[in-house]
């Protein structure tokens, strides 16, 4: 269905995004990296030059160490910083975060080049165990007199700390977008394999359909032979068997190309044509068809067609496959010697619309089963006391209802009877004429046994 097919897009547009996503993560992440460290290089440069200041004041016009030994002991409380150390102009190492190296004389490379430049550097070596170590120096200067150089390193490992929150939340961000991913990629596997299943369910209704349609040919002409054979039609009861077991015929044709439908609304490719259609006609067709089957279960009849505009717009087989379908539950499920009242009327509520209607009494239907007999292959456990079937019907007229803008309505008491009813549109131009301009002419009040039910209207809606 268009439905299934704008699923299948949204999810497939979905999985797009969340791989361009993931890929936008990956490339940003080395980014967002990069600028978390250039933070750190940036507080450090900053720190380097807080640092000199402080340095100068302790060491002119007279040195105090105890201030020196305070300041770089101070600055390695930040756990990305590896060591701290201020030396004099010659090299002599004043304070150092190390103890063991004041007093002596700094001869790295990078603390060579710091001292002899006047500008603040960045310095880059490799440390001890293969690490990289980042060497921030910063002149220390009274006036245009220099006293030394104070300087603070880190290295990859103590910067860890301090990237460790923008690394946790790139991982999460990372994880969530490779499970949306998962999650989109599990769902459309899931509707792939719906559609392998809806095409397989097609592929064996096609084929349980075909035979189906063999079996109906040899019913077909079984029952021509007989008609042919049979010597008189006088007995009204047999020609009435004859009629059933023709209009049971051509419903069970309709029944098949219906199922087929069903399979094609499925698909997506399902379409009705509705055109001009008298509904008073089916109806009453349906109803004399099932004359000979109330007659042996002793039931009570009523026909009640009010007359008015007697056409709408509708599908001819899809509406035929609703009304004997709803008739022949009708007949199926009420009890002997029961009642069953029909209603073709305008509709009381909704201007330029005919309802139908259809009650018998019998078990009914419980409340919380209204709902599933119409939207699933579902039996209720009163109807299956009451006789066989498989629950295909009243879905299948549900479905075809809606096709045509309407529902099908339930309204049941329980142990007493079931209401079935929809409404339909009067077909424009329409007058009280069937098509042809024949006046279709039905008795308001046609019974069985003598019996006829008072007229009674269903209060539903469309």
């Amino acid at each position: 269905m268009k439905t299934n097919r704008l699923r299948e897009i949204a999810v497939n547009a979905s999985i797009g995004f969340s791989a361009l996503g993931f890929l936008l993560i990956l490339g940003t992440a080395g980014l967002i990296l990069k600028d978390a460290r250039n933070s750190i290089f940036n507080d450090m440069r900053l720190r380097a030059a807080i640092s000199s200041k402080r340095a100068g004041t302790a060491m002119f016009p007279k040195e105090d160490l105890f201030s020196l030994h305070f300041l770089v002991n101070t600055l390695v409380l930040d756990k990305v910083i590896k060591y701290a150390v201020v030396s004099d102009q010659s090299g002599k190492i004043r304070s150092h975060s190390d103890p063991d190296k004041i007093g002596g004389r700094d001869e790295s490379r990078e603390g060579a080049a710091a001292r002899y430049s006047k500008v603040p550097l960045i310095q880059n070596f490799k440390g001890a165990g293969g690490l990289d170590y980042f060497y921030f120096s910063e002149p220390i200067t009274v006036g245009s007199r220099r006293l030394g150089t104070v300087a603070v390193a880190v290295n990859s490992e103590t910067m860890r700390s301090r990237l460790a929150a923008t690394t946790h939340k790139l991982a999460l961000i990372f994880l969530a977008a490779l499970g949306a991913m998962w999650l989109l990629l599990e769902i459309r596997s899931l509707m792939r394999k719906e559609q392998k299943t809806a095409a397989l369910k097609s592929a064996m209704v096609h084929t349980v359909s075909h035979e189906f349609n063999n079996a109906l040919t040899v019913i077909d002409a079984a029952i021509f032979m007989l008609e042919e054979s049979e010597p008189e039609k006088s007995d009204v009861s047999r020609a009435g068997l004859y009629r059933a077991l023709a209009y049971e015929r051509d419903s069970l044709k309709r029944y098949v190309k219906n199922i087929l439908n069903e399979a094609k609304m499925d698909a997506g490719r399902f379409r009705i044509e509705k055109k001009p259609l008298a509904l008073r006609d089916l109806v009453a067709s349906s109803a004399a068809a099932m004359e000979e089957l109330m007659r042996r279960k002793k039931i009570s009849f009523s026909l009640d067609i009010a007359r008015g505009p007697g056409l709408v717009d509708a599908d001819p087989e899809a509406l035929a496959l609703v009304i004997s379908n709803l008739m022949g539950n009708a007949v199926k499920y009420t009890p002997e010697s029961g009642r069953i009242a029909v209603r073709l009327a305008p509709d009381a509520e909704k201007a330029g619309r005919i309802t139908f209607c259809i009650e018998n009494s019998g078990r009914g239907i419980a409340a919380a089963d209204i709902e599933r007999i119409k939207t699933e292959f579902f039996r209720t456990g009163e109807g299956q006391a009451a006789a066989e079937g498989f629950g295909l019907g009243l879905k299948i007229c549900s479905d075809m209802l809606l096709l045509h803008g309407s529902s099908l309505e339930v309204k049941s008491e329980p142990g007493r009877n079931a209401c079935f009813s929809f409404s339909l549109p009067v077909a424009a131009g329409n007058g009280s004429e069937a098509p042809g301009g024949a006046k279709v002419e039905i008795k308001k009040q046609e019974k069985t046994d003598g019996v006829v039910l008072p007229r009674k209207k269903c209060n539903t809606r469309s």
